[in-house]
């Protein structure tokens, strides 16, 4: 058999085998056994395993850190509720993400979710060196009025931050404790702690305009206005809105009436639409100084926009409303008196001294009203040179006190010589004896600790009115206005009750006496309608003026010495 060999034997020799032989013999594509098909198996699912854990440990560090710091972005933006939402995300891919959750507390304490907010930074507080948590935890703490727990996170955070220091929080736990000195009445400790937070944290406009507000509500508009200029000199930020609402509140009280109108109108216009109770300020302060400036239409304008914008829930529970329901109340009662009155003809001759009428009653107050009206202007043109000065800032303590001492006065002198002409003696009449001295002092503190528990616990600002007097400063004219309020009692009580209660009945006559005091006095009007009802009842039951007398007396003058001498009882008054 002879062999070939050379190209041609090849070719015979590939075309003589058959095609599936040389496929069969083809290492790439031989078919694997029982064992080896398993050991491929195992060998390709490992893989996959391996690749799919690892591209999960990657996805999902790089998905925590995405959200993390979108959570960021939208922060500085301003858009918290996104913040939250992506700071949630990431916490929900890695729970343990102490910078996020950071954030997050951060952001739910700017959205007003205090609960959920110190919930999270207790449970991190020891998981990270920085003081930021315990600034948190006491920004928490402030938010909800607890303000010697905060004075221990700020400390907390204070020994964190000599171990660690960080401008920003530094500057942050000076501010946050200017916070809690005011709500306590430490008002210079207040002051020092803003200047050191401006000190660390000079561009921050919050902090400056918390010591310009706290400098302003002392009485000192000009270092308020020297802060807020200082600040738009220093960061050029001329499109504050709150900086340029606070200038011309600043303004209008030194009484630059031009200059407030012009920044309080580019504060309007710097204002977003959204922020209407904010809107609404502005425009109630522009109105006022139009008005004042003499510019009745655009007064007119402002005003009917502010009210546009006001938030309707307010009015309906505002002083200013419970006011007006009460003079018609008033009005009611006496209706609902002069209905049960029998027509009579019957002409009754008396002997002696002579019983006044509810005519003189109001023909009185009327008159004390208006005169001492009168003399408020007066006081505050010659003063202020502002006609509208009973409603401007700063300048509306004094002249309103000016209100109260002439409305004491003039009550008081009108009453006595109307009593004496009707042939009775004034001291006996409307004093009464001395017997319940001790009852009226007694009621007097009840009546103090009633007052103080309302502005501590009514809402800051006061829905309802604050007290009637701003006694943050306590100036000659404001002590004397409280000294000399509580002689309106010889007025609403000896001689408004006898003529009420005769002509109609005793519940009438009450109602009719509070109601007349709360109006005169204006604000809280529910509380002051409140202590009137106890006042001419007690008057009416036991006939003794001093009582209530000594009770107003007490009210006022304790009203005065805690003030003086107490920080808390301070802090209630800035408004």
């Amino acid at each position: 058999m002879s062999h070939l060999h050379g190209p041609a034997a090849a070719d015979r020799a590939t075309s003589r085998q058959p095609r599936a032989v040389v496929s069969t013999a083809t290492p790439a594509y031989r078919t694997p056994g029982p064992v080896g098909k398993a050991r491929a198996v195992v060998v390709v699912t490992a893989a996959l395993l391996a690749i799919v854990a690892l591209g999960a440990a990657h996805a999902q560090s790089f998905d925590a850190s995405t959200y993390y710091q979108q959570c960021l972005r939208f922060e500085a933006g301003g858009d918290l509720e996104t913040a939250r939402q992506s700071c949630l995300n990431a916490l929900q891919i890695d729970p343990g993400n102490v910078d996020a959750t950071l954030a997050l507390a951060r952001i739910e304490l700017e959205l007003g979710m205090t609960g959920s907010a110190e919930q999270r930074l207790q449970a991190i507080q020891d998981k990270t060196p920085s003081a930021e948590p315990m600034v948190l935890l006491a920004q928490a703490a402030i938010q909800g009025e607890r303000y010697l727990e905060a004075d221990g996170y700020l400390q907390q955070a204070r020994d964190r931050l000599a171990k660690q220091p960080n401008r920003q929080l530094a500057a942050k736990t000076a501010y946050l404790q200017g916070e809690a000195d005011v709500h306590q009445g430490l008002l210079n400790q207040a002051l020092s702690a803003y200047g050191q937070a401006i000190d660390q944290d000079s561009l921050n406009v919050s902090y400056r305009l918390a010591e310009a507000q706290l400098r302003f509500q002392l009485g000192d508009p000009v270092s308020a206005r020297d802060q807020l200029q200082a600040y738009m000199k220093l960061s050029g930020d001329t499109k504050n809105a709150a900086v340029q609402s606070l200038l011309g509140t600043t303004a209008w009280a030194m009484g630059d009436l031009a200059t407030a109108a012009g920044e309080l109108e580019t504060a309007l216009a710097l204002r977003s639409s959204r922020d209407t109770a904010a809107q609404a300020s502005d425009l109630r302060k522009l109105a006022l100084i139009y008005y004042a400036e003499g510019q009745v239409d655009q007064g007119g304008l402002a005003l009917r926009e502010a009210a546009r914008r006001g938030n309707l829930q307010d009015l309906l529970v505002s002083n200013g409303l419970l006011w007006l329901l009460l003079i018609l109340a008033l009005v009611a009662v006496h209706l609902v008196g002069e209905s049960r009155i029998p027509n009579t003809t019957t002409v009754e001759v008396m002997e002696g001294p002579q019983e006044w009428s509810v005519g003189q009653v109001y023909g009185i107050l009327l008159a004390s009203v208006l005169l001492a009206g009168l003399a408020a202007l007066i006081y505050s043109l010659v003063v202020y040179g502002n006609a509208l000065a009973f409603f401007t800032p700063l300048q509306e303590t004094e002249a309103r006190a000016v209100f109260y001492i002439a409305l004491a006065v003039l009550l008081v002198s009108l009453t006595w010589r109307r009593v004496s002409v009707n042939g009775w003696d004034p001291t006996d009449r409307l004093f009464g004896s001395g017997e319940q001295a001790l009852a009226g002092l007694g009621l007097g503190v009840l009546m103090l600790a009633g007052m103080l528990a309302y502005l501590a616990y009514a809402p800051r600002g006061g829905l309802l009115g604050p007290f009637y007097l701003n006694l943050t400063r306590l100036t000659p004219l404001v002590v004397a206005a409280l000294v000399l309020i509580p002689l309106t009692e010889l007025f609403f009580r000896s001689f408004v009750v006898p003529p009420l209660q005769r002509r109609y009945d005793g519940a009438i006559a009450t109602i009719g006496s509070a109601s007349l005091s709360a109006l005169a006095l204006g604000t809280p009007v529910l509380l002051l309608f409140v202590y009137g009802v106890v006042l001419a009842e007690v008057y009416r039951r036991r006939s003794n003026g001093v009582t209530p007398l000594l009770a107003q007396l007490v009210l006022n003058v304790g009203l005065v010495l805690a003030v003086a001498f107490n920080a808390w009882a301070r802090s209630l008054f800035l408004r």
